[in-house]
């Protein structure tokens, strides 16, 4: 259970950092970037084992870790494009209803079972995610940027379904989990570096001068530390067997939502509706029949 603690309190760290970045005028796809290297290195840090180049590469899990941080850095990306062309709201709900995915998964291919209360709970999270992040604001959208919050929700599932799968059939110890979270996190780090790249010298929307501005590495940093620590986490409370798979992700996600609407209220005065505050109520509630 501690693990499991632990990773919904980084979870919802990150998401306070995130939104610190707008306050003190932080560059979120150059602190991302930054983020990888740092969420890389804390990693390397507090490796136990030694590193062997031959024996990553000759692993079973490295062929997934590598397409795995290219979905990290595009999934934060696309986030990013929703958030600003479309809703705040929007990319919330996009993100956190793929949880239905990796419940799919484990019932489906890893034979888990689940009982009526479960199931009970698995669908009002989802109804407690929608009206937890819902907003009355009423804005015309271009059908056209659809495409956007649809990408979220399938690439936000994979990425569940896909460190649920490589921790049940490929990682055999926890040395292999951090090795995996390392490699991951260094491959969106190097896939970012070449978007940075392209930003500056081709497309010329970014100059250098911001890329190594202190504010936005100190940024990175900061949210780097936690963020290899949410993946670790996540690993050792899949290998706690407090939850099944199938129960693991809506509690996390849900618990996630809950805890950061209250936060945004209250830290950054952020207003939640009467439906907000009845999401909120249904999560709970939610977490409770799927824990039993």
């Amino acid at each position: 259970m501690l693990y499991i603690v632990l990773t919904i309190t980084i979870s919802v760290l990150l998401l306070l950092v995130l939104k610190a970045f707008q306050k003190y005028g932080v560059n979120s796809l150059v602190a991302i970037v930054i983020n990888y290297i740092t969420a890389g290195l804390t990693g390397i840090l507090f490796l136990n084992s030694t590193i062997s180049i031959k024996a990553i590469f000759s692993s079973d899990w490295i062929y997934i870790c590598i397409p795995l941080g290219v979905l990290f850095i595009s999934i934060f990306y696309l986030i990013a494009q929703t958030t600003q062309k479309i809703s705040i709201s929007t990319a919330s709900v996009a993100n956190k209803m793929s949880v239905v995915m990796p419940v799919l998964f484990s019932v489906i291919f890893l034979n888990q079972q689940l009982s009526i209360l479960k199931i009970a709970g698995i669908v009002l999270a989802l109804v407690a995610v929608y009206l937890s992040t819902y907003s009355s604001s009423k804005r015309s959208v271009n059908a056209g940027l659809m495409w956007l919050p649809i990408l979220v929700f399938i690439g936000s599932g994979l990425i569940d379904i896909t460190i649920n799968a490589s921790n049940e059939f490929y990682i055999k110890s926890k040395d292999e989990s951090a090795l995996f979270s390392i490699c991951t996190f260094l491959t969106a780090f190097v896939v970012g570096v070449c978007i940075l790249f392209y930003k500056v010298s081709i497309k010329r929307s970014l100059n250098f001068k911001e890329v190594i501005a202190a504010k936005n590495i100190v940024g990175g940093i900061v949210l780097g530390v936690p963020n290899y620590f949410s993946i670790y986490f996540i690993f050792k409370a899949l290998d706690s067997n407090v939850f099944q798979s199938a129960q693991l992700f809506p509690v996390l996600n849900l618990s996630n939502v809950a805890l950061s609407a209250f936060l945004g209220w209250l830290v950054f005065k952020e207003k939640l509706s009467p439906l907000n505050l009845v999401g909120i109520v249904l999560a709970i509630v939610s977490i409770l029949l799927i824990s039993f």
